[in-house]
């Protein structure tokens, strides 16, 4: 025990190297100083993200005239919540309904069609799996514009043009080539010795995917579920050209006749757009954690 402690007070009496310690305080302040920099960056690009946000939050909350004198960047002289419902009276809620239905029913039944398309190449281990997925995937290369006149010549002939089942048919299409690789992506995370018990114990391929890789898969899915919804709420192009009647515009294309030839309702269009914002920041704070989950596996 004295030895131990007579090894203790030697250690503790020697010399420290003083170039050892110059350095470490020249650190600190380098350490501290890059920290600095890094939030300081963070938050002016946080102000310059938002500042497009707060511009939008304003104008909503203006009068026409309010807005003609003081500009977008004026905080508002009084509050004018009627904007939001005059909107919405206007033709935003039937616009917003139609969104509502379009994407209600394209995104779940375009997810079950991507997922069973990947798990079947993925653990089904058919003849040519790879070749059909590169197949599939050459959707993600042709560009949209170059296949709306055969679209347009086709939906014609089947009587779908200004219909909300052709467009919701158009976009699940469209969403599928992305959908299958998001979803193959996961389900290759999945240990196969656990399908391969499922099938020794005599269950079926369909009982497999929906018992066994679906519920595993919930974070992909969740995470599918958030980008899809999203593009098929935004989408602008397609509902543009094969949407013909007022009544059956979904958000995006509705918006637009806040803006005419000759003046612009920018207090209406303003809240207009706000309650076209509003439920998808809504679904995506509410599941944004399995998105990063899901997202995180597919990339795998």
């Amino acid at each position: 025990m004295s030895q131990m402690s007579t090894d203790a007070m030697s250690q503790s009496r020697e010399p420290r190297d003083p170039r050892k310690s110059a350095s470490q305080a020249r650190r600190a302040p380098q350490i501290s100083a890059k920290v600095a920099i890094f939030y300081t960056a963070l938050i002016v690009a946080a102000l310059i993200w938002l500042t497009p946000v707060i511009t939008l939050v304003l104008t909503a909350l203006k009068d026409a005239g309010d807005f003609a004198v003081n500009g977008a960047f004026s905080l508002p002289k009084s509050i004018r919540w009627a904007n939001f419902s005059e909107a919405w009276q206007t033709g935003v809620g039937n616009y917003f309904w139609n969104s509502v239905i379009v994407t209600g029913i394209k995104v779940p039944i375009g997810i079950l069609i991507e997922a069973m398309a990947a798990f079947a190449l993925t653990h089904m281990h058919f003849r040519w799996a790879n070749k059909v997925f590169v197949y599939v995937l050459v959707g993600l290369i042709v560009p949209m514009q170059m296949t709306l006149v055969p679209l347009t010549l086709l939906m014609n002939a089947l009587n779908l043009i200004d219909t909300l089942t052709g467009l919701i048919i158009l976009y699940i299409g469209f969403g599928v080539p992305f959908g299958v690789l998001v979803m193959r992506g996961y389900f290759r995370t999945l240990p196969p010795a656990i399908i391969e018990a499922a099938r020794i114990d005599g269950c079926s391929w369909l009982k497999i995917f929906y018992r066994i890789a679906l519920p595993l898969a919930l974070p992909a899915v969740v995470s599918l579920c958030i980008l899809d919804g999203v593009a098929t709420w935004n989408e602008f192009i397609l509902a543009q050209i094969f949407l013909r009647s007022d009544e059956l515009r979904t958000l995006p294309l509705g918006l637009v006749q806040f803006s005419t030839q000759f003046s612009t309702q920018y207090d209406q269009l303003a809240a207009a757009v706000l309650i076209s914002v509003a439920p998808v920041m809504l679904v995506f704070l509410l599941f944004q954690r399995y998105f990063v989950a899901g997202m995180g596996g597919a990339v795998k």
